[in-house]
């Protein structure tokens, strides 16, 4: 039986209170019952007297007590700053009781919890809550439950539609994402069943991804998770119950959800756009809601090194502009929320990779951003246009009749997942790498600009348009685009895919159709002399799973007089 204990220690936070030290208590384990009977236990650190104080919660399933927690939030700077702080291991994970199976509950209990913490002693029934990625969830969860309790909410890193974010990406399914996680989950939920044995096979799984043993099933069925029993990210479920998709989903919910939230989120990370849709839908709703967008990748730490590219110390999460903090930002935003007034900054605020800079921002997208084409044509060319349509080069990309590339599919060598907003096994690091070895492939087309004659800023959303012949009757359309540095490294920017599928269910190459690829959002100003690339595939394995599970084919890409183009959101100059 886990009983709840109690200890002190002592913490001191000069720069942020009156006091040089101030005395703590840690109570670890302490029980709550919810609705339905199950035990759910968290840790509370607070100051060790008598106030009554807003509270901040943060549900997780990853173990209340990981060292990995204070990385993203120390429990000491949050009491320095006046809060009490409770950490929750979530149903069925940790010390808490219950079945593990993700999404299903957090809903209710994360209801009953804000409810309990309202309701002890130490706090002034006033909570807040903070955390990234499931732990955002659990945030939007307890928001979408209407608990009047909650006053606030810090989502970082946290995805919208969970069908384009999570779950799947453009149709295809998330497979990196899905087996590396479900592993990690799954060994720590074999353990606690006392299946040391099926634990340990879970564990060689996880190793073998490393050396390339990604499974390369059909979509939503990864036989190794049904063998040793063990729950997926929910895509399998979702499969089979679309209803269960509500569980985790967000976009659903915004218009009802009047919670203000504080947005975190990366350039490279896997939950991007969600994070950027979240905050747009809330302040068209008129919540007040603020955005901070790092260069970051879905790692606690925020660091500035994100894949082979440093964006200098004034990038990292602990010294964001040298003179704040993601923490001090999370509790400016509680405090203003909290005391019932504005917080004294622009609601949005980006770093800008290559002039690496923050900025502040008055909205997301930005209003002055204008769309520019980036036309693909025949011989790898690739040409911008302004758009009034001008020409940034002194040749179109085809000045004759559209031309047609080949692209070439073989399922036993699809191309390989190499850097992006992933989160994968760590033989499969994120974030931004050179995609020379990408590049050099026979089934991947590439298209280079000329060299930039000017600076050239792009911040907002990117797409691209194809005009195409499918050769299959299920295929996937992955597009990329890098900057390309005067070295010579082609550095990845953005990417995305959209599956695409017959109606019939065969392959009409005859057909032309048009498919639009999201490839989220980025903000960089490319400096001149650097030039942009884009890359058309059908695969980038294991990140997306695969459409074909076995065989080849050929598709056909339009090129030329407008056919297949990217949008790309350019930021004029400044006057």
């Amino acid at each position: 039986m886990t009983r709840p204990t109690r200890n002190e220690y002592v913490t001191g936070y000069e720069s942020t209170c009156n006091c040089t030290e101030m005395r703590m208590t840690l109570e670890t384990d302490v029980p709550m019952t919810t609705r339905d009977g199950v035990v759910l236990r968290a840790d509370i650190h607070r100051p060790d007297d008598a106030d009554r104080r807003p509270a901040l919660l943060v549900r997780t399933p990853y173990d209340k007590a990981s060292p990995y927690q204070p990385l993203y939030l120390d429990p000491r700077f949050a009491a320095s700053r006046g809060y009490v702080v409770v950490i929750q291991d979530v149903r069925g994970r940790g010390t808490s009781e219950g079945e593990w199976l993700p999404w299903k509950h957090e809903t209710e209990d994360g209801f009953d919890t804000v409810a309990w913490v309202a309701a002890q002693d130490f706090c002034d029934g006033r909570v807040v809550m903070c955390g990234a990625s499931y732990l955002g969830n659990t945030q939007w969860r307890a928001a979408a439950s209407g608990v009047p309790e909650l006053r606030a909410i810090a989502p970082g890193m946290t995805w919208s539609n969970p069908l384009d974010g999570i779950l799947r990406r453009g149709g295809a399914p998330e497979h990196g994402l899905n087996v590396v996680w479900s592993l990690m989950t799954g060994m720590t939920e074999l353990l606690r069943r006392g299946k040391a044995a099926e634990a340990m096979e879970a564990a060689h799984r996880y190793d073998g991804l490393g050396r390339g043993e990604y499974p390369s099933y059909p979509a939503g069925r990864i036989p190794w998770l049904e063998e040793l029993d063990v729950p997926d990210i929910g895509l399998r479920r979702a499969d089979a119950d679309p209803k269960t998709v509500a569980e985790l989903d967000v976009d659903s919910y915004l218009d009802e959800i009047r919670t203000p939230a504080l947005h975190i989120g990366g350039w490279y990370d896997i939950f991007l756009q969600g994070t950027l849709d979240n905050f747009a839908r809330q302040r068209e709703l008129g919540v007040a809601s603020h955005l901070i967008v790092g260069p970051w990748t879905h790692s606690p730490d925020f660091t500035p090194q994100v894949g082979e590219m440093n964006f200098g110390l004034a990038a990292g999460g602990q010294s964001m502009g040298l003179t704040s903090s993601i923490a001090a930002e999370h509790f400016e935003f509680f405090d203003a929320v909290l005391a019932d007034r504005p917080l004294d900054r622009a609601p949005v605020r980006l770093f800008v990779m290559g002039r690496n800079e923050w900025r502040d921002e008055e909205s997301w997208p930005l209003a002055r951003a204008a769309t520019t084409r980036l036309e693909l044509g025949s011989a790898e060319r690739a040409v911008l246009r302004s758009p009034h349509g001008e020409s940034s080069a002194d040749e179109d990309a085809d000045s004759g009749s559209p031309a047609v590339a080949t692209l070439t599919f073989e399922a036993s060598e699809p191309v390989p997942t190499v850097g992006g907003g992933l989160a994968m096994h760590d033989s499969f690091p994120w974030g931004a790498w050179n995609q020379r070895d990408v590049e050099r492939r026979d089934d991947v087309l590439v298209f280079t600009t000329d060299p930039l004659d000017e600076p050239l800023e792009i911040t907002g959303r990117v797409r691209a348009h194809l005009r195409v012949r499918p050769g299959a009757a299920v295929s996937d359309w992955v597009v990329r685009v890098c900057a390309v540095r005067p070295d010579g490294r082609s550095i990845n920017l953005v990417d995305g895919v959209t599956r695409v599928e017959s109606t019939d269910g065969r392959a009409d190459t005859s057909g032309e159709r048009t498919v639009t690829v999201d490839l989220w959002s980025t903000s960089i100003e490319l400096a001149a002399g650097h030039r942009l690339r884009v890359h058309l595939a059908h695969s980038n394995f294991p990140r997306w799973g695969l459409s074909q599970p076995d065989g080849s084919f050929i598709s056909d890409v339009l090129l030329g007089a407008g056919d297949s183009w990217i949008e790309l959101p350019v930021i004029p100059p400044s006057a």
